[in-house]
């Protein structure tokens, strides 16, 4: 017996051209086939299906296929013969299917759908699904997936629930094993992950509110510039909770708790807008706990290459809050706890940071402190002292002076200003420096040992877009004389390859205390200069014009030793030393000179010589005076190559005597 049941639907569901057919005249039980020319659920359309049952039951309200077999056909799925069970009551237009092993995206999944009363219900158990294959099907089902060339192993539960306006719940228990996936530009990856979320969805109004938990046991992701690498020590785990709303076309995240033992354990809440500018509208980030080198490794850094805060080494902790508003910062509390860290090769560091920090830019006038252990910059030592500040909207200000130790001698800072005027963070520094003695400070930066002190005035240094300019002349006092610094301009101080530009003066320098430091020879008298237009690269002489003399009205005593003559003539290339050595003035021990000095022009690699007085064929380092015994040092190099400049002004003060 044959049937035609036509067209049957319900809220949520339609079958079309419906027939039934009866074998009532079986020997043990009657036998059925259902043929359904298409199912639609929602925007999903199968066709073809034909469910066959060896053995079934009809009720006069019902029909019942406890044992059977389905065949379908789709654009995402097709099978043939699937164990399969179905029971539909024609009073309630009740509807039960169960199928078993359906192929699915590579794997198998055993669904069970039931309809009753207007609701409907999905559940799907997943096994060994490719993630791959998912996005295909999704793709065939008419929904968007980036093509990233999906890897791994999905299985779990998937349940969907609905009714005839839609969908009413979707939830998930998933495990996703050997996980990966990577886009064709490289910026983002994942190898051999292994993750487990749970969660489910609800429809609001107008959009979608999701709860969902996710723990990352194993494998490695990059979503450039962060790479992190997860584990069973060190997993991470998030528990979302957020809402969608499409009609003011904005994500919500009401909370995102995170934890990554080792890193960071904190929370999160956010509003975002994706066509507005900015995007985020608001953020507020609490970081509960965090240890350091794992919280600057994992997280801080990739968004720090390529500054001078790349590659530090790290340790200790923090825990604040911070508030962006629109995209830009609100509210910010900072405790730092045992905090230390260390740029390459001495560059700069911090040993034992603590301290509060507190700023909002509503106004509010706020107190906060800073001490640490120890501190260097470029192998300068400094040693421990507490900073008190005070804070308003757009700046920070020290509240009383600070004393900072500084290898034998202290800093005096009297002033201190960190602003942010239009987003951009600039400070202001003044302040003093009581002696230092040249002997620490020579050997702090690997110099020969000099002698003598160092002090000066640091007069309203200024940092802003990432050049360091002096407000005033820089005075430094050493060698019982006076050295100063004008024009200083540092672009990048911090960055991998610094620049300086400065012009200098060198004022009544004691030659005796200068070259007692050296193993140049013994040389008396006093020493006046000027460096113009000096430039430098990552700390390396690049281009200037400098010129070194003896004062025209000095007055002192003016004495050369044989070495320090030696020493002279080689630099300009006059090679008088091996003549005076051979001459009766090797039995003198030093001799008068009238003047001395030296000219240096250096530009692309030369150094164009020069000395204090032109002579024939050359000109004078040393001028002798007129009475015996009278030597004169001449130069005959005009242009000498810089690095072997260098290279003897290295060998000339690194001998003995």
């Amino acid at each position: 017996m044959q049937l035609q049941l036509g067209d049957i639907a319900s809220e949520g569901w339609r079958l079309e051209d419906v027939s039934l057919s009866f074998d009532l005249l079986a020997s043990d039980q009657p036998g059925l086939q259902l043929e359904v020319a298409s199912l639609t659920i929602g925007d999903y359309r199968v066709a073809d299906l034909r469910l066959t049952c060896a053995a079934f039951e009809l009720l006069p309200a019902a029909v019942d296929c406890p044992d059977g077999r389905l065949s379908l056909s789709s654009d995402a799925v097709s099978a043939k013969a699937l164990p399969a069970s179905f029971h539909y009551r024609f009073d309630t237009r009740e509807l039960r299917v169960s199928l078993s092993a359906l192929p699915l995206a590579g794997g198998r999944t055993d669904v069970q759908f039931h309809q009753a009363d207007g609701q409907w219900q999905l559940k799907a158990q997943l096994a060994g699904t490719s993630p791959g294959g998912m996005a295909d099907l999704l793709g065939k089902l008419g929904q968007a997936v980036p093509a990233l060339g999906y890897q791994g192993s999905l299985s779990g539960r998937l349940q969907v629930s609905g009714n005839g306006a839609g969908l009413t719940r979707i939830s998930w228990d998933v495990q996703l094993r050997d996980g990966g996936y990577s886009n064709a530009e490289g910026s983002q990856a994942a190898e051999a992950l292994q993750l487990d979320s749970r969660g489910s969805a609800r429809p609001l109004a107008a959009g979608w509110r999701v709860r969902s938990s996710l723990n990352a046991r194993a494998g490695m992701l990059y979503a450039e510039p962060v790479y992190l690498e997860f584990s069973a020590a060190r997993p991470l785990e998030l528990s979302l909770d957020l809402d969608w709303l499409a009609d003011r076309d904005e994500l919500r995240v009401r909370s995102l708790t995170f934890n990554q033992p080792g890193v960071v354990t904190g929370r999160l809440a956010a509003r975002l807008q994706p066509a507005a500018d900015p995007p985020l509208r608001q953020l507020t980030v609490e970081i509960e706990k965090s240890s350091f080198p794992g919280l600057y490794d994992n997280w801080l850094q990739p968004w720090l290459a390529g500054t001078a805060l790349d590659n530090l080494e790290t340790e200790g902790g923090l825990h604040g809050k911070l508030v962006l508003v629109d995209g830009q910062p609100e509210d910010l509390q900072l405790t730092l706890d045992k905090l230390s860290f260390e740029a390459p090769s001495d560059q700069f560091g911090v040993q034992g940071l603590d301290g509060k920090l507190q700023w909002d830019r509503k106004g509010h006038v706020h107190t906060s402190t800073l001490a640490w252990q120890g501190a260097n910059y470029n192998r300068l030592q400094l040693g421990a002292a507490q900073l008190a500040l005070e804070t308003d909207a757009r700046s920070m200000k020290m509240r009383q002076p600070l004393v900072v130790p500084l290898l034998d001698g202290k800093l005096h800072v009297e002033e201190f200003e960190l602003d942010w005027k239009d987003g951009k963070p600039g400070w202001l520094l003044d302040g003093f420096l009581t002696p230092v003695s040249m002997r620490a400070f020579s050997t702090a930066l690997g110099w020969p040992e000099l002698s003598g002190t160092l002090s000066g005035m640091v007069p309203r240094v200024r940092y802003e877009d990432g050049v360091l300019t002096l407000g005033g002349t820089l005075l430094v006092q050493a060698f019982d004389g006076d050295i100063t610094l004008r024009n200083l301009r540092i672009e990048q101080p911090l960055g991998t390859v610094p620049r300086l530009w400065a012009d200098a003066r060198i004022v009544n320098l004691d030659l005796k205390t200068l070259t007692r430091t050296f193993s140049f020879g013994r040389i008396e008298g006093r020493l006046q200069g000027r460096v113009d237009g000096l430039y430098m690269e990552a700390w390396q002489p690049v281009a200037f014009d400098a010129e070194f003399a003896t004062p025209e009205d000095d007055d002192s005593r003016h004495r050369i030793s044989q070495k320090a003559v030696d020493n002279i003539s080689n630099l300009g290339g006059s090679g008088l030393g091996g003549a005076l050595s051979r001459s009766f003035l090797r039995f003198l021990e030093d001799f008068p000179y009238k003047r001395l000095g030296i000219r240096c022009r250096l530009q692309n690699g030369v150094c164009y010589m020069g000395g204090v007085a032109p002579a024939e064929r050359g000109y004078y380092l040393v001028q002798g005076r007129w009475l015996p015994p009278r030597l004169d040092v001449i130069g005959f190099a005009d242009e000498v190559d810089w690095a072997v400049l260098l290279d003897r002004l290295k060998s000339v003060t690194g001998g003995d005597g």
